[in-house]
C-alpha cells in the first residue's frame, strides 16, 4: 500500500483512497461499495473472498471501471486484469535452496545420503498464503527423503514471532539445520532467537526487498543465507492504470503471472545493483 501511494503521488490530479478489510470478507464488500460510490477510474483489490465480490466486480466492469485484482485469489474474480505470483512456487524455491545447501553439507561430511532437519515458521496457521508456500516447500523437501520437517509453527508475520518460534524449536528439537520463514521479518527474528547456534544453521526468508529488515539487504550483509523475492504486484497494477489514463484504447491481458526469484549470496549483489527482474511488458 505504501509503495502504491508513493507511485500515485508522482502523478498529478490523481487521488488515492485506501481501505483495509483486515481479512474480513463482509467488511471488504462494504468497502467495495464505498469505493464505487466515489465513481473511481480504477479499483485495485486483493480479494478476501472472490466469490462474495463477484457481482460487485462485474457491476464495476459494466460501469467502465478498471478493476485490477492482485494475488491468486483474484484470478477467479471478474476483473479487467489480474496479477499474481504462484505462492506454491515461492515455497518450492525456498525448499530447493535448502536441499542444495544440505546436499553440500552432506558431501562435506562424507555422508552417502542428503540428510537434514528443518524448521518452518509460517505467517499464520490458517493462512491460505502460508499453506500454499508450505505445500511448495514440502514438495521440494520430498526430493531428498533424508531431509525432514521437524517443527512447523506460526510466527504471526513479525520479528518477535520469528524469534519466539525459533527459540521454541531449539527447546523442543534441540538440533536442526535449516529455518525457513514465510517472511523476512520472521527470518531475522529467528536469527536473533537462535543466538550462537545460528552459526551452524541456514536461515531462509521470503520477500527479498531492500531496507534494514529487507531480505535482499539482509542476504547481501550475510544476516540471512537466502530469501525468495516476491514481486511487488502493485507496481504492475499502477502500470495498467497509467497506461489506461494515457491511452483509453489500451486493453490488458486477462491475467499476468510474475515469477518469484531465489536470492542467495551469489546473486544478491547483482540484484542490489540492477534491481529485480523486469515486470511483464504491457
Amino acid at each position: 500500500m505504501q509503495n502504491f501511494q508513493r507511485m500515485v503521488g508522482f502523478r498529478d490530479k490523481v487521488n488515492f483512497i485506501h481501505h483495509d478489510a483486515k481479512a474480513d470478507a463482509a467488511l471488504q464488500a462494504e468497502q467495495f461499495a464505498l469505493a464505487m460510490a466515489e465513481k473511481p477510474f480504477a479499483i485495485v483489490i486483493t480479494p478476501v473472498d472472490a466469490a462474495r465480490l463477484s457481482d460487485q466486480a462485474a457491476a464495476a466492469l459494466q460501469m467502465g471501471v478498471l478493476v485490477v485484482g492482485l494475488g491468486e485469489a483474484a484470478l477467479s474474480l471478474p476483473c479487467t486484469t489480474a496479477v499474481a505470483t504462484d505462492l506454491h512456487e515461492v515455497g518450492r524455491l525456498a525448499g530447493d535452496v535448502a536441499v542444495k545447501a544440505l546436499k553440500r553439507k552432506s558431501l562435506a561430511e562424507a555422508k552417502l545420503d542428503i540428510v537434514g532437519r528443518v524448521v518452518e515458521i509460517r505467517g499464520e496457521g490458517e493462512s491460505t498464503t502460508s499453506q500454499a508456500m508450505h505445500e511448495g516447500f514440502m514438495e521440494a523437501l520430498k526430493k531428498a527423503p533424508g531431509v525432514i520437517l521437524v517443527h512447523d509453527a506460526p510466527g504471526s508475520w513479525t520479528k518477535d514471532g520469528g524469534k519466539a518460534r525459533a527459540m521454541d524449536a531449539q527447546r523442543l528439537q534441540t538440533t536442526f539445520d535449516v529455518v525457513y520463514a514465510h517472511n523476512d521479518a520472521m527470518a531475522l527474528g529467528a536469527v536473533i532467537g537462535l543466538g550462537e547456534a545460528r552459526a551452524t544453521m541456514m536461515v531462509i526468508g521470503t520477500g527479498g526487498y531492500v531496507g534494514a529488515d529487507g531480505g535482499l539487504s539482509l542476504v547481501n550483509k550475510g544476516d540471512l543465507d537466502a530469501t525468495v523475492f516476491l514481486p511487488i504486484l502493485v507496481d504492475l497494477a499502477w502500470n495498467f492504470i497509467t497506461r489506461k489514463m494515457d491511452d483509453p484504447t489500451f486493453i490488458p491481458q486477462p491475467s499476468y503471472h510474475v515469477s518469484p526469484t531465489a536470492i542467495t549470496p551469489s546473486n544478491a549483489d547483482q540484484m542490489l545493483r540492477e534491481g529485480p527482474p523486469p515486470l511483464p511488458t504491457l
